[in-house]
């Protein structure tokens, strides 16, 4: 039996949201931020379009734009599908559906919802106009992401019965930055352009819409960081910028460490083998290898036995490293 046209929109909208995960939690790549935005909202609009499409037994023109049109043999203006450059039937924007998503009785998303899409929208269409380097708008576009993400979670779930929760769906938290790095912009020279502008609409957003754990919508999620003093016998001192003396210290527990940094030598290589076709030991990986086991967000050397300060000791490895490695080699199409 031929499923229903929806449902290949819902499994679009599913694909690229899982891109816009794979992207935003690629640490290499400069352009995660915009990139991540520009594919949830295509995400959305597909996942709107589908429900707009099962709510109207899949009739196309639900989701078409028409337009009154006066033709020379017809005395009246009639309406007509509007065409594209191609010839093909437009078909309405994500906030046109959402906007025709939040009329209906039963399941509906609600105006939380609606402005995370629209501040989506806001990261997409500003995303000339800012640098990355603002990390206070680096940690509100993940807030907003996250929120996103979960919203489109619950969606999918509630519309067409798909548990996203076999998928690795979510993002991937800043790495280990200072307090005032996280939340202060660095553009000293930019404190009233666009980025801080944008800061600014998204502070006021989150005001007006505070997060609510209970609510199936949120504009956005809290994001924070804790820096907590603790000795034990087990830390492993580290700095959060790698070669700033002045960097705060951070403490992670042995405990912390395991989970965090679970890959051996071993498990790295046959993760790498498993996951690309053109892999090979050689020196190109170990020179590609090498400075990620400098970065602390890929690789912890920790003491074997802690409790001895004249242990040996061993590399391990956060699962997150293979972002490295995606830009170097060509992965197997089994583990897309």
């Amino acid at each position: 039996m031929r499923p229903p046209r929806y449902s290949l929109l819902v499994d679009n909208s599913i694909e690229a949201a899982i891109s816009a995960i794979e992207i935003y939690n690629k640490p290499g790549f400069r352009y995660r931020e915009e990139t991540f935005a520009i594919l949830m909202l295509n995400a959305w609009e597909l996942l709107l379009k589908a429900r707009i499409l099962k709510e109207n037994k899949n009739s196309l023109r639900s989701i078409e734009v028409w337009e009154k049109v006066k033709k020379p043999h017809l005395r009246a203006k009639k309406l007509f599908p509007k065409k594209n450059r191609a010839g093909n039937n437009m078909t309405i924007g994500v906030i046109a559906a959402a906007h025709l998503v939040r009329k209906y009785t039963k399941d509906s998303i609600d105006d939380f919802c609606v402005e995370n899409i629209f501040l989506l929208m806001e990261i997409r269409d500003n995303a000339i106009h800012f640098r990355n380097k603002d990390r206070g708008l680096r940690k509100r576009i993940q807030e907003i992401g996250m929120a996103a993400l979960r919203n489109f979670s619950n969606a999918a779930k509630s519309w067409f019965s798909r548990n996203l929760g076999a998928y690795d769906f979510a993002l991937m938290p800043f790495a280990f930055e200072s307090p005032t790095g996280i939340i202060q912009t660095v553009f000293a020279d930019d404190t009233k352009g666009a980025g801080a502008k944008l800061q600014k609409l998204f502070a006021e957003k989150k005001q007006a819409f505070p997060f609510d754990a209970n609510r199936p919508f949120n504009v956005g999620v809290e994001v924070e960081l804790r820096f907590i003093r603790k000795a034990t016998d087990g830390a492993i001192a580290v700095r959060v910028a790698p070669g700033d003396p002045t960097a705060l210290p951070v403490t992670i527990t042995e405990e912390d460490a395991r989970k965090a940094y679970p890959w051996t030598y071993t498990d790295l290589r046959r993760a790498l083998h498993a996951r690309y076709e053109d892999f090979k030991e050689n020196a190109v990986f170990h020179k590609i290898r090498k400075p990620a086991e400098r970065d602390p967000r890929f690789c912890h050397l920790r003491q074997l036995d802690p409790k001895n300060a004249k242990s040996q000791k061993q590399k391990f490895y956060n699962p997150n490293i293979v972002g490295i490695f995606d830009e170097h080699y060509k992965i197997k199409t089994s583990a897309n």
